[in-house]
């Protein structure tokens, strides 16, 4: 195998654990077992393994079908943000197993990065199609992310070539997105410790940054309003899943965040009873303001909801 034959398959390997590492080693597995694809390295050999081509092919059925539900997808998605990289770092480094120590090393460390990466991309896509979840939406992404893993090793192992020129491109997208993706990241983290806390307890929360409590005391100077933390959706001049406080107080709802140093304030609607409503999710609620042309989404964990309003859908 050569110098770009094995470039291709360390990259592709590692870019496809991230969107579906199950089905990247059936896949790698299959091909080495009935002698599909000549001259893979010898390092791979353990994924045609029978043992672990059925438990491969058991995992990708499970995933298989889990990507289809809204929400069960979101916590299958959380729950693999550890084992996808991981995952990526060790075909990765099985791809580069006659390789020296050194490339060896840095095999994995590129196979784990971009599966952590197009991990993220894919979470981001489907916290984007969460936002208004329906079975048919989840099935065609799933099924194109399916394709998609299968289509890229396959040209990989066979057409290293133009397989590097499809991962660069990708890749270079990815690192484009990298802020958008480490909020996605973030905010993940976040739903998913939310989510756990609130089955232990549903006290509200208090922390709040110096920032913040500057912020929204001159909007509430008594402290007798809501204050909840939120992530912005579909705010105009504010980034996707920015992390910031909305603020009730005086019938009147704000949205403080900061962003390059500076603290912004936002107002959002005055009559709220006609202009809110609260959409209820597993992992986190949506509070949505209606005064303006578009609806004005907001993300609010579990551990915080409990201090929204109660205008559910």
């Amino acid at each position: 195998m050569n110098t770009v034959q094995s470039l291709a398959a360390i990259l592709g390997l590692g870019f496809a654990s991230g969107v579906n590492l199950y089905l990247g080693a059936l896949v790698t597995g299959l091909a080495i077992r009935f002698h599909l694809v000549a001259g893979l390295p010898p390092g791979l050999d353990i994924l045609a393994h029978p043992a672990v081509l059925a438990v491969s092919g058991l995992l990708f059925a499970l995933e298989f079908f889990a990507d289809k539900i809204p929400v069960v997808a979101s916590v299958w998605d959380f729950v693999h943000t550890l084992i996808r990289p991981v995952g990526g770092a060790l075909l990765a480094l099985g791809a580069a197993g006659h390789m020296s120590p050194g490339m060896q090393t840095l095999a994995a460390l590129a196979g784990g990065t971009l599966a952590l990466g197009s991990h993220s991309a894919k979470m981001g896509l489907r916290l984007a199609a969460h936002v208004a979840p329906e079975p048919a939406t989840f099935t065609a992404i799933s099924t194109a992310e399916d394709v998609g893993v299968t289509g890229l090793l396959v040209l990989a192992f066979t057409h290293p070539v133009p397989a590097l020129i499809i991962l660069a491109v990708l890749i270079l997208a990815i690192a484009l997105l990298l802020p958008a993706l480490g909020r996605v990241l973030r905010f993940m983290l976040r739903a998913l410790g939310g989510r756990l806390r609130s089955f232990f307890t549903l006290a509200e929360r208090d922390e709040l940054p110096a920032w913040a409590a500057d912020a929204i005391h001159p909007l509430d100077p008594e402290a007798r309003g809501a204050v909840v933390q939120g992530f912005a959706w579909t705010l105009k001049g504010v980034p996707r899943l920015r992390e910031g406080f909305l603020v009730g107080a005086r019938a009147e709802w704000h949205f403080v965040c900061k962003r390059w140093g500076k603290v912004r304030t936002f107002h959002l609607v005055t009559d709220l009873p006609q202009a809110y409503r609260r959409e209820r999710g597993f992992l986190y609620d949506t509070a949505v303001f209606l005064a303006a042309a578009k609806p004005i989404r907001f993300l609010v964990t579990k551990d915080w909801a409990p201090r929204l309003p109660d205008a559910s859908r």
